[in-house]
């Protein structure tokens, strides 16, 4: 009786093992074919918890992946880029600028589709259902040379050419300060370099620069400038009309005419005028060589540099460089002429007074004038005039500037230079 229980129970054990092993079988086999099932369901689409730009593109196929990666660069494409130039701004989009992947897009698509794919089935499931997190990031690059030509664009929109101030005569004995403006600008390389740094970040955040705006000042000080309100010195000779020679004088005339000199400013005739070559309008006439009177190139003009030199003597300036001509001339007194040859002698001075002063000057119809104008206290109420002692039979000159006050007291006296001419030969 005993044994068969024995047996009995032993049966049941068997039978329950079996029972559990087919059940155990039954379920593997089951949870396999589920998980089959699966993988075969991501066969073709992203696993999930894979991100493209922080978008999800799980569940998604090649086709999908790709359409939302198109629509990240038409996002980007429509980017706003502002430039702010003080209160003027300008704006653009990335389009402008040419952007495109920076990357491979079918490579990329095939790289996200086949994440865990490589993975044994049962893993393969188990990724599915417990994902690790995938992040990508589609960018792009763009034109610099686009970014460039849009900056100097802009560069050339705000540019504002600075004009120096300039004196006019409004009517006679009327002088007008025109004071122009400074000029304003930005520069290219600088606003590329700042659209570049903003550019570099892949963002679909709108960019705002700053441009730096630089002033370029005008050089002459207006406030000191606007203390010009005199003619102090004026000085006039005359010369042949009619004839090439005319020409020299009015053209040297015009070129020093309108000249500002600050306090302390040095002024050289030779860089006014030259070059004195046919290219830059000047013609043949009568000048001096070596003591003899032969046809050159610019006759005339040291009429206007021995016409300034007296109106500057007039102003109590003396010139730190000045030469007489080889032979007297007829249109100053003798040892009150200064010439000039290029690279070689120049009249020269430096604006001594303690205002600026404007030189003036008009030469038509035979006569040329030159005037300096200056503030009414820059000669401090004296009044100059060079002097010549001339001997040697008219061939040496000594000269003078003498400064006298109200009462036509000398008040100053400085010898200037002695003049040595040579006979005029044939």
């Amino acid at each position: 009786m005993e044994m068969n229980q024995g047996r009995i129970i032993r049966l049941i054990i068997a039978s329950l093992n079996t029972v559990f092993i087919l059940s155990f079988i039954a379920y593997k086999v089951f949870e396999f074919q589920d998980a089959k099932a699966l993988v075969l369901a991501y066969e073709d689409i992203a696993l999930p918890n894979i991100f493209i730009n922080d978008l999800d593109v799980s569940n998604l196929n090649r086709d999908e992946i790709k359409a939302m990666i198109d629509d990240q660069i038409k996002q980007y494409k429509e980017r706003k880029i502002i430039v702010h130039v003080g209160e003027k701004d300008f704006e653009t989009t990335l389009s402008q600028f040419n952007p495109t992947v920076n990357q491979e897009m079918d490579q990329l698509v095939d790289e996200i589709i086949a994440i865990g794919k490589d993975l044994e089935l049962m893993e393969q499931a188990s990724q599915i259902k417990e994902p690790m997190r995938y992040e990508f990031t589609v960018g792009y690059t763009y034109d610099h040379d686009e970014v460039e030509k849009w900056a100097r664009m802009i560069e050339k929109e705000v540019y504002v050419e600075k004009v120096e101030p300039k004196f006019e005569m409004a009517g006679y004995g009327i002088l007008k300060l025109n004071e122009g403006q400074d000029g304003q600008l930005i520069l290219t390389e600088e606003l590329r370099d700042m659209l570049i740094e903003e550019l570099d970040i892949s963002s679909m955040d709108p960019i705002e620069v700053e441009a730096n705006v630089m002033t370029d000042p005008r050089e002459r000080d207006i406030e000191q400038l606007k203390m010009i309100n005199t003619k102090i010195s004026s000085y006039s000779t005359d010369y042949p009309t009619g004839i090439p020679r005319a020409k020299n004088v009015e053209l040297a005339a015009s070129k020093i005419n309108h000249t500002i000199l600050m306090p302390g400013e040095q002024f050289s005739y030779a860089e006014k005028v030259s070059p004195v070559d046919g290219a830059h309008g000047y013609v043949n006439a009568t000048i001096f060589l070596n003591g003899r009177a032969v046809p050159g190139v610019g006759g005339g003009i040291c009429q206007v540099s021995s016409t300034l030199y007296n109106a500057q003597l007039k102003a109590g300036i003396i010139a730190t460089e000045r030469r007489n001509h080889s032979l007297p001339v007829s249109y100053v007194p003798l040892g009150q002429d200064a010439t000039m040859a290029d690279n070689a002698i120049d009249l020269k001075f430096i604006n001594t007074l303690e205002y600026p002063i404007y030189i003036h000057t008009y030469a038509q119809y035979g006569s040329l004038t030159v005037e300096i104008w200056s503030n009414s206290e820059a000669l401090h109420g004296i009044t100059y005039r060079p002097k010549t002692i001339i001997y040697d039979g008219g061939l040496k000159a000594d000269t003078t500037l003498y400064g006298y006050n109200a009462d036509g007291e000398v008040v100053y006296e400085q010898f200037l230079h002695t003049s040595v001419y040579k006979k005029k030969t044939h």
